[in-house]
């Protein structure tokens, strides 16, 4: 563990600890420190601390680099040996001396007031336990994939329908995207499951809101996310993002309606599919394709060259299924007893 020299001096504005969970990050971490550099929440008030999963690129030395220019109370470097979000979450937890704990990911990029604002409403509204805003997925380049990704994951119906994906408008949800809290009161929680690899923010926001908690999601309130580089890439993500689904709901955790018909929908559509085909020949098939970019623009912009579009309904076609198989795998597996291999069993 590394600090950096001796905090300067705080006045009465509480501390923040922005905790940064990080594994082979070497190419956005600096990016997301000078993001929080930028707030406009007093920079002697924030402290960072970068939980490592002992990445073998150069992410803690690039974190380091870009925090030095920059006047936080502290930084702070911690390895986490068994590379695991939730763990790192909570090793980041237990080194935090803030008030308040904003937890960012190395990928995202948040605005100026994203600080100020979540601490602003932690620090008026006791009710609720936790604040987070909406994610919008960024281009990393102007390659035709990279923006095709992004628009795939800004596409508010191929997404799940939730709500920091596709509202700009305040209120209770059942899961925010990274989330601001009140540090006492997340150790009071016991902090982040160790035994979930994947979806540890949604598994804490239940548990927030079983305590009669409520999830705040600000819908004026955008951070940007910089999404996986390639359509194989984006299919393991969401393949793991599935699985850990498909096992919480066997063992009992009730999903919400959007996502019950993220899982039957495909179904119906293969079905109504090989349907056609059986009466109209191999020719019906182009209905798949013409389906995903019909979902293209009903749930997203319509402002995008066709290429574009193409390559954000292939997106959505490899996502989407990545993610049904995934559940599909996860429930079975759960079911037979295998072991789960993003290691969901500590």
């Amino acid at each position: 563990m590394t600090d950096s020299p001796t905090a300067p001096s705080r006045g009465a504005t509480p501390l923040v600890s922005v905790v940064i969970p990080a594994l082979e990050e070497e190419a956005d971490i600096a990016g997301c420190v000078a993001a929080i550099g930028a707030q406009d929440y007093p920079l002697d008030s924030i402290e960072v601390i970068v939980v490592d999963g002992c990445s073998a690129d150069q992410t803690v030395a690039n974190a380091q680099r870009a925090a030095a220019a920059v006047a936080f109370a502290r930084m702070k470097t911690v390895p986490s040996p068994r590379r695991r979000t939730s763990i790192s979450l909570n090793l980041g937890l237990a080194e935090a001396a803030g008030t308040y704990l904003v937890r960012v990911d190395a990928r995202a990029r948040v605005p100026s007031d994203y600080v100020r604002r979540c601490v602003d409403i932690l620090a008026s509204e006791p009710t609720i336990g936790v604040v987070g805003g909406a994610q919008e997925p960024r281009p990393r380049s102007a390659r035709v994939v990279d923006r095709g990704i992004a628009r795939a994951l800004n596409n508010r119906l191929a997404t799940g329908l939730s709500r920091y994906r596709r509202s700009t408008r305040s209120g209770p949800a059942d899961t925010v995207w990274m989330g601001s809290f009140r540090t006492a009161q997340v150790r009071e929680l016991g902090g982040w499951s160790a035994d979930v690899a994947l979806n540890e923010d949604w598994e804490l926001n239940q548990r927030y809101r079983a305590s009669g908690s409520s999830v705040w999601f600000a819908g004026d309130l955008s951070s940007g996310y910089l999404p996986r580089t390639s359509y194989v890439r984006l299919a393991k993500q969401y393949f793991a993002f599935g699985r850990v689904k498909g096992m919480w709901w066997v063992r009992g955790t009730r999903p919400e309606p959007r996502q019950l018909g993220l899982v039957t929908v495909p179904v119906i559509g293969v079905a109504l599919v090989l349907s056609l085909i059986r009466r109209f020949g191999p020719a019906a098939g182009l209905l798949v394709p013409l389906g995903y970019l019909a979902v293209d623009l009903a749930g997203g912009s319509r402002q995008a060259p066709p290429a574009e579009r193409a390559a954000a309904a292939t997106g959505i076609a490899i996502f989407t299924a990545a993610w049904w198989l995934g559940v599909v795998v996860g429930a079975v597996a759960e079911l037979v007893g295998v072991d789960h291999p993003l290691g969901v069993s500590a």
